[in-house]
């Protein structure tokens, strides 16, 4: 080999994939434990660079480089030698923040451990018991709903003169809860219930009584037991068995007729691969829970039905479906958009 030959490709495209990965991490832990330090709870108010360093106890110059880098993100907006929040971090980043994010993006670091350990990870799915993750979750997804989806979906829901006239609903596997608080608030004369295991209803009490809220819970697993009595309206939003014809079947014995079956989920088309694809489908695959049989693509579990033999399905066992609304998940990282849909459907035989 003579070493003044250069190789047939440049090493550009290799190194782009590689520095911008290596700095996509740095951002994810500069932002975790800025979070974590209570940078974005001190910063509601301006403050210099060597006030903040004193503040939060950490190394002069390198608070200079954390604040330049929010800066840089816009996170932080600099006036003069003083910090402070953008509107983003007041909202989201703030701890005392009703619409904060925090637990959405510390939740992230889990699965960045199993990236970051990749060669052990290969190795097997790493099991979790439902009762230990669901509870914990909780916290995200509530998190997750009340930044745009929770309102978007209530506004939807609400023009429906079936909604409107109800008087009871169920929310299947409804977790945090937050849906039918809001569902109670813009129909006061609509009882709310929540179902789900006992250990998640702990944390859908929280939040009842943080809204003083008339939802009521009812413990169970959809799998095995009764839904507890006939409804005017079921909603199910990204639960494990919204694909499942089984669960379906439950939901329509358990609706007066006439009454909606109101279903949010993730219906994974064929044929997409994208990298954002890709990456969610392998990440799902490093864990699986032990009862509730996920399957090999995002958000799927074992006997779900696609999207169309799913909609044909419940026309079979009595309903119409009146409306079918696309909700749009762009990952701005890989230009990819999820294949989220809420179905509504009507007991009419």
């Amino acid at each position: 080999m003579n070493v003044t030959d250069r190789p047939s490709i440049s090493v550009e495209g290799l190194q782009n994939i590689v520095e911008n990965a290596v700095n996509g991490l740095k951002i994810y832990n500069l932002l975790k434990n800025s979070i974590e330090m209570g940078v974005f709870d001190v910063l509601s108010k301006e403050m210099t660079c060597n006030q903040l360093s004193e503040k939060l106890e950490i190394e002069p110059l390198l608070t200079y480089y954390l604040l330049e880098i929010l800066v840089k993100l816009e996170l932080v907006e600099k006036v003069g030698e003083f910090y402070r929040n953008t509107t983003t971090s007041e909202i989201f980043l703030n701890s005392q923040s009703d619409y904060k994010r925090i637990d959405c993006i510390l939740s992230m670091e889990e699965p960045v451990n199993l990236w970051n350990n990749l060669d052990r990870t290969l190795k097997g799915k790493i099991s979790k018991k439902d009762e230990n993750f669901f509870p914990y979750i909780i916290q995200v997804l509530a998190e997750d709903c009340l930044s745009g989806e929770l309102q978007d979906t209530v506004e939807l829901v609400g023009d429906y003169p079936e909604f409107k006239s109800a008087k009871t609903l169920l929310d299947l596997a409804g977790g945090h809860g937050m849906y039918p608080i809001a569902f109670s608030q813009i129909n006061p004369q609509l009882q709310c219930y929540v179902f789900d295991l006992p250990d998640v209803l702990v944390e859908t009490q929280k939040y009842i009584e943080k809204y003083n809220s008339r939802v009521r819970t009812i413990p169970g697993n959809f799998y095995t037991d009764g839904l507890g009595s006939t409804y005017d309206i079921i909603f199910s939003s990204y639960n494990p068995g919204g694909k499942n014809p089984n669960i379906a079947e439950k939901v329509y014995n358990s609706l007066n007729m006439g009454g909606l079956f109101i279903n949010k989920q993730y219906f994974p088309e064929n044929g997409l691969n994208s990298l954002g694809d890709l990456l969610d489908n392998m990440e799902w695959n490093f864990t699986n829970f032990e009862k509730s049989n996920k399957g090999s693509k995002r958000f799927t579990f074992k006997n779900d039905l696609q999207f169309k033999k799913y909609l044909s399905f419940l026309e079979d066992l009595g309903f119409s479906i009146i409306d079918v609304h696309l909700i749009d998940h762009v990952n701005t990282s890989f230009g990819t958009k999820s294949q989220d849909k809420m179905i509504i459907a009507k007991k009419v035989r």
